[in-house]
C-alpha cells in the first residue's frame, strides 16, 4: 500500500524538464511524496508548494500547493513528444525525456481521485511510447514557448487601463445614436458659446465608424484574454494587440477632432 513519506534530498533536481519548470514556477519545495505502482506503471505524487501564481498580487508573498502526478517512462529517450494543448486551464499534462506529468495547478486532488489523474498520467505515458519520435517539425519552435500561468496578471493590467474607455465609448456612441435617430444628425454644442459641430450624412456615418473602430479591437482584446490566456505566448500576444488598440484609438482621436472641426460652426 502506498504511504506518504517525506521528500528526499535533491528530488526537483533529479528531472531534466519537470512541469514546474514548464510553468516556471518558483519559491519550490516539496511537502510530501507518495510512490506507488498502477497499471504496471511506477508513479509518484509530489506535493510541491510554490509561489502563487493567482491573478491578483498583494505585497506579501503567498505560496500554493499543487499535487503533481509523475510516472516514470520505459526509459530514457530524447524522442518523447507531446503537443502543447495537453495544457489547459483545468489540467498540465507535458512530458520530458525520462517521466510524464499531470496536474491542475494550484490543487490536491482528494486521494479517492488520485486513480483518475494516474490514469490521465499513465494514458499519455502509453501514448508518447507509441508516438516515440513522431515530433511534428511544426512544433519544435512551440516547444521552446512553454505556457506561463503568471501571464494571466497581464489580464488585470490591461482591463484597469480598458475597461473605462470601453464605458466611455459606449456612453458616446449612445449618446450620438439618440440625436441621430431624433434629429437626422449628431450635434456637439457648446452652451456657452453656442458653436459646436452638426454631423449629417456621411460624417454622422464615419463618427459611427471611429467610434466602432476601437469597440472592435476591445472585443478583439477580450476575445484573447479568454480563448488564448491558456496558449504559449500569450502574454506577447496581448500585449501586442494592446498597443495596436492604443495607437488605433488615437488615430481614431485624431480623425475624429478632424472631422468635428470640418463641421464646426453655430448650433
Amino acid at each position: 500500500m502506498a504511504t506518504r513519506e517525506a521528500p528526499p534530498p535533491g528530488l526537483l533536481e533529479g528531472f531534466s524538464a519537470p512541469l514546474w519548470e514548464r510553468l516556471r514556477l518558483d519559491r519550490l519545495r516539496p511537502l510530501s511524496i507518495v510512490r506507488g505502482q498502477h497499471r504496471g506503471h511506477d508513479w509518484m505524487a509530489i506535493e510541491l508548494e510554490h509561489g502563487s501564481t493567482g491573478l491578483y498580487s498583494t505585497g506579501a508573498p503567498s505560496t500554493d500547493t499543487t499535487t503533481v502526478f509523475v510516472v516514470r517512462l520505459p526509459r530514457k529517450s530524447s524522442g518523447w513528444y507531446l503537443p502543447d494543448d495537453r495544457i489547459t486551464a483545468t489540467q498540465q499534462v507535458c512530458v520530458d525525456d525520462e517521466h510524464v506529468y499531470a496536474a491542475a495547478l494550484g490543487q490536491r486532488p482528494r486521494v479517492r481521485d488520485w486513480r483518475r489523474w494516474l490514469d490521465t498520467a499513465i494514458d499519455a505515458a502509453e501514448e508518447v511510447v507509441r508516438t516515440e519520435g513522431q515530433r511534428p517539425a511544426a512544433d519544435a519552435a512551440q516547444a521552446a514557448r512553454p505556457w506561463n500561468p503568471h501571464d494571466r496578471r497581464w489580464v488585470l493590467v490591461w482591463a484597469v487601463l480598458t475597461v473605462p474607455l470601453a464605458f466611455m465609448l459606449l456612453a458616446v456612441l449612445m449618446d450620438a445614436f439618440q440625436e441621430w435617430r431624433s434629429l437626422g444628425a449628431i450635434v456637439w454644442c457648446d452652451s456657452r458659446t453656442h458653436l459646436g459641430s452638426t454631423l449629417r450624412g456621411w460624417k454622422a456615418t464615419a463618427c459611427f465608424g471611429l467610434l466602432l473602430l476601437p469597440l472592435a479591437g476591445l472585443l478583439q482584446l477580450a476575445r484573447t484574454s479568454v480563448v488564448h490566456i491558456h496558449t504559449p505566448g500569450f502574454a506577447l500576444r496581448l500585449n501586442l494587440q494592446g498597443v495596436a488598440l492604443a495607437g488605433v484609438s488615437l488615430l481614431a482621436l485624431y480623425a475624429m477632432q478632424m472631422l468635428m472641426a470640418s463641421a464646426r460652426g453655430p448650433c
